[in-house]
């Protein structure tokens, strides 16, 4: 089966689909149908950091009945990218994020069986409506833009994120994972904030490359401070 980008973005960070696009049986009703208006991601422990599969602001960042946690992106053409049942909030109303930017955590908040992200796609002008949706997510078009931009931190993992997050603060710019490199093209600076260099060479070969990796989180977490404190902010390019 082909899946769209919105299943492979999540898939290349070890997240599974738990309930797909369509209609189901409703979990809450053995026995009784219901049509699903978005897609399930599950797999990962609550509490790992949720990406956003698109750039755009933030239009909504709070609880809502049934959705628990949700953030709203709206893109460039208008459309409404939900997350929801997150447990945590990485975001606010008004804020612009990038393709890769953590919006959340993954929890279990609203109406949900256990841990796992909703993600839903509206039509311009529905909001958070829950009967707003464009239709499956995998069959949605999403640019693969390159983003032209002065930074970006690219993360080796979804654990380097804490560590890295007091960088983006003071560089004002956003993350890239892993799994979204194809954008870094026209990034002038790229600071790698673990993993290895090498992919990101490739994404981005104008770039010059700030590497802040150590060989485990908790180097590179120290590799990061140490950076933070420097008043020079010295470069150290490899490869």
């Amino acid at each position: 089966m082909a899946y769209g980008f919105p299943t492979r973005f999540y898939g290349a960070l070890g997240f599974k689909i738990t309930s797909p696009f369509g209609p189901r049986t409703d979990p809450f009703n053995p026995g009784s149908a219901d049509f699903h208006t978005g897609i399930d991601y599950g797999g990962r422990p609550a509490g790992v950091p949720v990406p956003a599969t698109i750039g755009g602001t933030v239009f909504a960042a709070k609880s809502y009945q049934g959705w628990g946690n949700l953030v709203g992106v709206r893109d460039w053409q208008n459309y409404n990218h939900l997350f929801a049942h997150l447990r945590t909030l990485l975001v606010v109303p008004g804020q612009t994020v990038a393709r890769g930017n953590p919006v959340g955590t993954l929890g279990s908040t609203g109406k949900a069986t256990g841990p796992h992200l909703h993600y839903q796609i509206n039509r311009p002008g529905t909001g958070v409506n829950g009967s707003g949706y464009f239709g499956d997510p995998d069959l949605y078009f999403f640019p693969e833009e390159e983003v032209k931009m002065e930074s970006a931190i690219v993360l080796g993992s979804d654990v380097d994120y804490a560590s890295a997050a007091p960088l983006g603060d003071a560089l004002n710019c956003p993350f890239f994972s892993r799994s979204a490199l194809g954008q870094l093209r026209a990034v002038k600076t790229v600071y790698v904030c673990g993993g290895s260099l090498a992919p990101v060479r490739e994404a981005a070969p104008e770039a010059k490359l700030v590497d802040l990796s150590g060989t485990n989180r908790f180097e590179t977490a120290a590799k990061i401070y140490e950076y933070l404190k420097s008043s020079t902010r010295r470069l150290v390019v490899r490869g």
